[in-house]
């Protein structure tokens, strides 16, 4: 009698091993859950650190007016008055020597 109990007792313990290690809300899971967190709290530093960017931009444009001109003068091409505004363009590649394209006739040739 006492071995069916100690038998017993063993299969409940394995039965809540095996439902603590791989079962719902087990390890495996809790750990899954854990790299979901750490990857959550990477994308929110990121986050808040774009949010930070952007509240340094907008105290800059409501306050001062180089924030403006910048903007101005990169987007929308705005010089200064009494300003020359000049535009280097790079001259197209060489791609070498071309030969005319040959007469067409019409007619194949013989």
């Amino acid at each position: 009698m006492l071995r069916v109990f100690v038998g017993l007792l063993c299969l409940i313990l394995l039965g809540l091993q095996v439902t603590w290690w791989f079962g719902k809300g087990g390890l495996r899971d809790a750990s899954k859950l854990e790299a979901q967190i750490e990857a959550q709290e990477k994308e929110l530093e990121a986050l808040r650190l774009r949010n930070g960017k952007l509240a340094a931009e907008v105290v800059n444009l409501k306050e001062g007016f180089e924030a403006i001109e910048e903007i101005a003068r990169s987007e929308m091409g705005m010089v200064r008055e009494g300003e020359t505004f000049y535009q280097i363009i790079d001259p197209a590649p060489d791609l070498g020597p071309t030969s005319p394209a040959p007469a067409h006739s019409g007619s194949p040739p013989p």
